[in-house]
């Protein structure tokens, strides 16, 4: 059986973000550690070892940040 599909738990990893928001893999890891307002969401989940977040958070975040 198949679980729900729940837009709120869309993970995506650093290198999606950068693809999705059109930007390089380096500017993603910019924004999670210099400081902005308002802030990078923090990661929801690792995922094989790495850093994953929901993407309505990000998408929510680069709205609010004027990044899309």
């Amino acid at each position: 059986m198949n679980e729900p599909q729940h837009p709120e738990y869309e993970p995506v990893g650093a290198l999606e973000i950068a693809e999705r928001l059109s930007v390089a893999r380096a500017t993603v890891e910019q924004w999670r550690v210099r400081p902005h307002t308002p802030p990078f969401p923090e990661p929801r989940w690792t995922v094989g070892g790495r850093p994953a977040w929901s993407w309505p958070d990000v998408e929510e975040w680069a709205r609010a940040a004027g990044r899309r």
